[in-house]
């Protein structure tokens, strides 16, 4: 299991940092990030959201009106979305986890810093970036406000998946929570919750004062200051 060490929200609006630090979580529909459409290339936006299955040319046929596609000539792999899934709204952040480095000591230790630095393709984001220090403490506050709801809820870190290579359904229990590897560097944790309403609206999820628990930087300031040291005093 993962550990996950902080939480990084990037903004463009500096007011919006300072919502987040009042405890104001913006939550727009997984329909609203399907139809978005960045300026600068996929950031927010990602037309393969809400997917339930992901099928590769070579394992599906296509008739129209009697006449058969070939698989060849089909351009690109076919997504299968769900309006159960896309009706959720979907809280977003990065996060600092140890995914893919599962001990760690001096030798890989510097490839660990550089893991958890914001990825510089993340930068378009915003100039300004909310850190959540304490992760432990942010989630349990999280919880407790999407238990005081009353709607179905779950927090989790996003999988992702191959696009090249994988072909069949998702596991049902992931949906919402399966993204193209196109995507990895963004390391997203999500918060889903679903109102079960058939035109769902984006909503804030009100979970109290972050102040104590959170600070505004920039992404180029949080990476020049992450700093790691183990035990034996090997340090990056």
């Amino acid at each position: 299991m993962a550990t996950i060490y902080a939480y990084v929200k990037i903004y463009e609006n500096i007011d919006h940092a300072h919502d987040f630090m009042k405890g104001k979580l913006f939550m727009n529909t997984i329909r609203a990030f399907k139809e978005h459409r960045d300026e600068a290339g996929e950031l927010r936006g990602d037309g393969c959201e809400g997917i339930i299955a992901w099928y590769q040319p070579k394992s599906v046929q296509v008739s129209i009106a009697g006449h058969t596609i070939p698989s060849a000539d089909i351009a690109a792999p076919i997504p299968v979305h769900s309006n159960v899934v896309l009706r959720k709204n979907a809280f977003c952040i990065y996060s600092l986890n140890s995914r893919g480095h599962e001990s760690v000591n001096a030798e890989n230790l510097a490839d660990l810093k550089a893991t958890l630095q914001i990825h510089e393709s993340c930068f378009g984001l915003g100039s300004h970036c909310v850190v959540v220090k304490n992760a432990t403490e942010f989630k349990e506050r999280v919880e407790k406000a999407v238990r005081s709801l009353g709607y179905p809820g779950s927090l989790c870190l996003v999988d992702y998946f191959d696009e090249q290579t994988f072909s069949g359904n998702l596991p049902e229990d992931r949906w919402g929570y399966q993204k193209r590897s196109f995507f990895k560097h963004q390391r997203e944790y999500r918060v889903l919750i679903d109102t079960e309403l058939e035109s769902p609206k984006p909503l804030f999820l009100e979970v109290g004062d972050l102040s104590d628990i959170c600070f505004i930087t920039t992404p180029d300031e949080f990476n020049s200051s992450i700093q790691l040291k183990l035990p034996d005093g090997s340090a990056a």
